[in-house]
Protein backbone atom coordinates (compact mmCIF):
# COMPACT_ATOMS: atom_id res chain seq x y z
CA UNK A 1 0.00 0.00 0.00
CA UNK A 2 1.36 3.55 -0.80
CA UNK A 3 -0.36 5.49 1.92
CA UNK A 4 2.17 8.30 1.08
CA UNK A 5 1.58 8.84 -2.25
CA UNK A 6 -2.75 8.63 -1.31
CA UNK A 7 -1.50 11.49 1.26
CA UNK A 8 -0.19 13.28 -1.02
CA UNK A 9 -2.47 12.81 -4.06
CA UNK A 10 -5.06 13.46 -1.23
CA UNK A 11 -3.36 17.28 -0.03
CA UNK A 12 -3.04 18.79 -4.01
CA UNK A 13 -6.78 17.43 -4.65
CA UNK A 14 -7.95 19.43 -1.45
CA UNK A 15 -5.35 22.49 -2.52
CA UNK A 16 -3.44 22.20 0.51
CA UNK A 17 0.26 23.52 0.37
CA UNK A 18 3.35 21.22 2.59
CA UNK A 19 3.35 24.49 4.72
CA UNK A 20 -0.11 24.06 5.26
CA UNK A 21 -0.17 20.62 6.08
CA UNK A 22 2.63 21.23 8.14
CA UNK A 23 1.50 24.02 10.14
CA UNK A 24 -1.56 22.23 10.88
CA UNK A 25 0.39 18.83 11.66
CA UNK A 26 3.47 20.11 13.67
CA UNK A 27 5.30 17.98 11.18
CA UNK A 28 7.99 19.12 9.34
CA UNK A 29 7.90 19.50 5.71
CA UNK A 30 11.25 16.90 5.38
CA UNK A 31 9.26 14.46 6.84
CA UNK A 32 6.36 15.33 4.75
CA UNK A 33 8.53 14.78 1.95
CA UNK A 34 9.74 11.66 2.80
CA UNK A 35 6.37 10.27 4.05
CA UNK A 36 4.90 11.46 0.46
CA UNK A 37 6.99 9.92 -1.48
CA UNK A 38 6.84 6.47 0.53
CA UNK A 39 10.33 6.69 1.69
CA UNK A 40 9.36 6.00 5.50
CA UNK A 41 5.95 5.12 7.05
CA UNK A 42 3.92 7.04 9.41
CA UNK A 43 2.98 5.78 12.90
CA UNK A 44 -0.81 5.82 13.57
CA UNK A 45 -0.92 9.01 15.71
CA UNK A 46 0.66 10.90 12.57
CA UNK A 47 -1.63 9.61 9.87
CA UNK A 48 -4.35 10.38 12.70
CA UNK A 49 -2.81 13.90 12.43
CA UNK A 50 -2.72 13.89 8.60
CA UNK A 51 -6.18 12.64 8.34
CA UNK A 52 -7.17 15.59 10.39
CA UNK A 53 -5.92 18.07 8.30
CA UNK A 54 -7.08 17.01 5.20
CA UNK A 55 -10.67 16.57 6.57
CA UNK A 56 -10.66 12.97 6.41
CA UNK A 57 -11.15 10.02 8.90
CA UNK A 58 -8.35 7.41 9.03
CA UNK A 59 -10.22 4.62 7.46
CA UNK A 60 -11.06 6.66 4.49
CA UNK A 61 -7.74 7.08 3.58
CA UNK A 62 -6.73 3.33 4.34
CA UNK A 63 -9.32 2.60 2.38
CA UNK A 64 -8.22 4.62 -0.72
CA UNK A 65 -4.88 3.58 -0.61
CA UNK A 66 -6.23 -0.49 -0.85
CA UNK A 67 -8.32 0.58 -3.55
CA UNK A 68 -5.74 2.83 -5.18
CA UNK A 69 -2.91 -0.09 -4.52
CA UNK A 70 -5.62 -2.51 -6.06
CA UNK A 71 -6.28 -0.66 -9.26
CA UNK A 72 -2.26 -0.71 -9.65
CA UNK A 73 -1.93 -4.58 -9.43
CA UNK A 74 -5.47 -6.07 -9.91
CA UNK A 75 -4.20 -9.76 -10.74
CA UNK A 76 -2.39 -9.66 -7.18
CA UNK A 77 -4.78 -11.57 -4.07
CA UNK A 78 -3.78 -9.70 -1.00
CA UNK A 79 -4.03 -12.59 1.60
CA UNK A 80 -4.98 -11.55 5.59
CA UNK A 81 -2.09 -10.88 7.82
CA UNK A 82 -0.81 -13.67 10.03
CA UNK A 83 -2.67 -12.23 13.03
CA UNK A 84 -2.25 -13.95 16.31
CA UNK A 85 0.54 -16.12 15.43
CA UNK A 86 3.51 -16.39 18.51
CA UNK A 87 6.71 -16.24 17.97
CA UNK A 88 6.65 -20.00 18.26
CA UNK A 89 4.48 -20.09 15.08
CA UNK A 90 6.72 -17.50 13.30
CA UNK A 91 10.06 -20.44 13.79
CA UNK A 92 8.62 -22.72 10.33
CA UNK A 93 8.31 -19.22 8.26
CA UNK A 94 11.94 -19.40 7.73
CA UNK A 95 13.83 -20.76 5.14
CA UNK A 96 17.66 -20.17 6.90
CA UNK A 97 18.77 -24.01 6.78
Amino acid sequence: MNIGKTLRSLRIKKGISKNELCAKTGLNKGYVYRLENDLISPTLVTLEKIAGALGETLSNIVQIAENENTALYPDIEVSPAPWGKTAEDHRDDTDFE
